[in-house]
């Protein structure tokens, strides 16, 4: 009897996979290119089985199969493993199981464990049905010889004797059958059960009854009923009666889902259902095969979870970039705007109403500048003071001015952990991050309500809060109890301009800038809410381990009088740059002009007269800061005045530098220029401008 397979999958390296895979199993394999080749290799006795791709057969190829098929021996069935594709509706899924005969269906994708058993099933299956022919031809030769015997024996006895030989004949194909279905069904690593119409089961194989134990406590027997035996969890009865009633109403289908006592395991199953008919074509139950799919269902949930948090990155990322081009452009506009105005206002500082017009527009000025600073606090641009400080001291000093804030008619609660380690981030941007969420929260509780604001230590896990690597963090957390936010609103809350408050009364700014100062300060914020119950906004940041430093001291700069000066003035956008010079010269000092690095760069060897460099840091070809290094390889020790529109530099070690950060007043500028003359300006001093609130 041979031991091997016939295989024809005509396309792709099929063929090839699956000699491999039975080849570890031990089974040999006769690959075939056509059906006509395939009956050759069985009807030679070279393959006791086939495995045919339903891709395989076109018409004359299926008539040519099923002819051979429909001349066997009475004793043989020729065993077929069909692949076919999963969910496929095709004729081939959906006849050519009947059309064949004796046909095991695997669908694609399928383990090699699955082939190897079926393969081992089908031919244990042909082994017998030559075990059966072998005893029929024996039977035969022996009826043979008892006929030439008794050949004068009357007609009715030969007539018993013929009965009794087809009855024996039928029923040994019967018998053969039944252990070949009960080898597959047992042999198999799907889960297999049988009902009938009243949840009864008929059948239920090994790996079944063992699975069905180890989730539900129970072990299922033939005979007993699936509902009765879950009467003990009726949610989970509930559940497996819901997906077996559609099949016992004739429904063919394949469905994934989680079943399980919760106390015990609960999985991922995939469930194909069949209609089980009588051999009048009624339905008197149903059959299952089921697979364990839940690592697949865990890593596809993995999968979209990291698919959906990188392209939320990415979107704030190119909101970022977006809202820094952006808030660089307005410094640049606001820049001349504030510097006119404030040359306005010291020509007419006599005239009372051209003085209050002027003021006005400053203030409304500043207010854009305000606008400009969260913008760049979001985009992660803004320039911060961050030092060592202690969260919990900085809070508690807070607490009075969060009560007048928000007014009366919220209870603010404030709680700090004892022995709290520090953290690293500019004190004063802490603050107004905690302020504005105060009174995001005031607002949501338009009829009074609690706050509540707490600092504690806390150690995070792996992946515990998206974005954050494990370790030591301070988390500043600030709750109400206030109308609270949906999922779509909290996923858009910290994009910029985005609000829920009516026109002219938030800008959506408030918590786009705490996003941003959390995260330029290494941690995250992090907001949960629920509608009708609340909101809670939680500052991460990691513990900086060491002891919290003293504040600066404050400056104290007291002018000396004017000295005027020759002034080199470098900045490639001409409506700021004629702006600046004008102030300047407003101021008594004489200007030069330079729309380039290089053009600055000839101007200060022509002209011996400059004492300063001023130069936007950001300008195409040569930055600011590259420029000052060249000119002083000319100049050397030239004072130098950088300006930015992002507030957002590297820090540098030359020597005698000033920063001043777009929109800029004439007494912002004239104060620096002053210290650069005096010589009382250290390496690379902080002397930021900006308008904050």
């Amino acid at each position: 009897m041979s031991q091997n397979i016939a295989i024809l999958t005509p396309f792709g390296r099929d063929a090839s996979v699956i000699s491999g895979i039975l080849s570890s199993g031990g089974i040999g394999a006769v690959t075939s290119g056509d059906v006509a080749s395939l009956i050759a290799a069985i009807d030679e006795r070279r393959a006791g089985a086939a495995i045919i791709a339903e891709e395989a057969f076109g018409r004359r190829d299926l008539e040519l199969l099923r002819n051979f098929l429909d001349q066997q021996p009475p004793w043989s069935d020729l065993p077929i493993l069909l692949l076919t594709r999963r969910n496929s509706k095709s004729l081939h899924e959906a006849d050519l199981a009947t059309m064949l005969g004796n046909v095991t269906i695997l669908e694609r994708p399928f383990s090699p464990v699955m082939l190897v058993s079926g393969a081992r099933a089908a031919l244990r299956a042909r082994a017998r049905q030559r075990d059966a022919e072998m005893h029929i031809l024996e039977l035969a030769e022996r009826e043979r010889e008892l006929s030439e015997e008794k050949a004068r024996l009357r007609t009715s006895e030969v007539r018993l004797r013929e009965a009794n030989e087809k009855l024996g004949r039928r029923f040994a194909e019967a018998l053969s059958e039944r252990r070949v279905l009960a080898d597959i069904v047992e042999g198999t690593d799907a889960f297999v059960q049988v009902a009938d119409l009243d949840y009864r089961w008929l059948a239920i194989n090994r790996a079944s009854a063992d699975e069905f134990e180890r989730i539900y406590g129970v072990r299922p027997q033939v005979g007993q009923s699936m509902l009765d035996v879950l009467a003990d969890l009726p949610e989970q009865r509930d559940a497996v009666q819901a997906v077996w009633r559609r099949a016992l109403a004739g429904e063919e289908f394949t469905e994934t889902g989680e079943f399980g006592d919760p106390g015990r395991d609960r999985r991922f199953y995939e469930m194909k259902y069949n209609t089980l008919r009588n051999e009048d074509g009624e339905q008197i139950g149903a059959f299952q095969f089921v697979y364990d799919v839940t690592e697949r269902i865990r890593q596809q949930q993995q999968l979209a979870e990291a698919q959906a948090q990188m392209h939320e990155m990415a979107k704030l990322e190119t909101l970022g970039q977006l809202t820094g081009g952006v808030a660089h452009d307005f410094n640049n506009l606001l820049t001349p705007i504030i510097g006119a105005l404030d040359l306005l206002r010291r020509k007419h500082k006599d005239d009372d109403r051209a003085h209050r017009l002027v003021n006005g527009a400053l203030e409304a000025a500043a207010r854009a500048a305000v606008l400009v600073q969260r913008l760049l606090s979001f985009a992660r641009r803004q320039h911060l003071e961050a030092r060592v400080i202690s969260v919990g001291e900085l809070i508690e000093g807070l607490r009075d001015l969060v009560r007048s804030s928000i007014g009366s008619h919220v209870q603010v609660a404030v709680s700090v952990a004892p022995d709290l380690p520090t953290a690293r981030i500019d004190p004063n941007q802490l603050e107004l991050a905690v302020l504005n969420l105060a009174v995001n929260a005031s607002d949501a509780m338009p009829r009074g309500g609690s706050l509540s604001i707490d600092v504690s230590q806390r150690t995070l896990g792996l992946a515990e809060v998206e974005g954050l690597p494990e370790g030591e963090y301070i988390c500043l957390s600030v709750s109400d109890t206030g109308m609270g936010m949906d999922e779509a609103t909290i996923a858009r809350s910290v994009e910029p301009f985005f609000t829920t408050k009516d026109v002219g009364k938030g800008t959506g700014l408030g918590l786009s800038m705490v996003h941003g100062l959390a995260a330029q300060s290494g941690g995250k914020l992090r907001l949960t809410s629920t509608l009708g119950q609340g909101t809670t906004a939680e500052i991460w940041l990691p513990v900086a381990g060491q002891h919290a430093e003293d504040p600066p001291p404050q400056e104290e700069w007291v002018s000396d009088g004017m000295q005027a000066a020759t002034i080199l003035l470098v900045d490639d956008e001409a409506i700021v740059r004629k702006a600046a010079a004008e102030m300047l010269r407003e101021l008594g000092h004489a200007v030069l002009e330079a729309a380039s690095g290089a053009v600055a760069l000839d101007l200060l060897r022509t002209h011996p007269e400059i004492e300063i460099i001023i130069s936007d840091y950001l300008m195409p070809a040569m930055t600011g800061t590259d420029l000052i290094r060249a000119a002083r390889e000319v100049r050397p020790g030239i004072p130098a005045l950088l300006i930015t529109g992002y507030a957002r530099l590297a820090a540098t070690s030359e020597e005698n530098v000033v920063r001043l950060s777009k929109p800029f007043t004439a007494t912002d500028i004239s104060r620096d220029i002053e210290k650069l003359l005096s010589g009382t300006v250290a390496a690379e001093p902080h002397n930021s401008r900006t308008f904050v609130s």
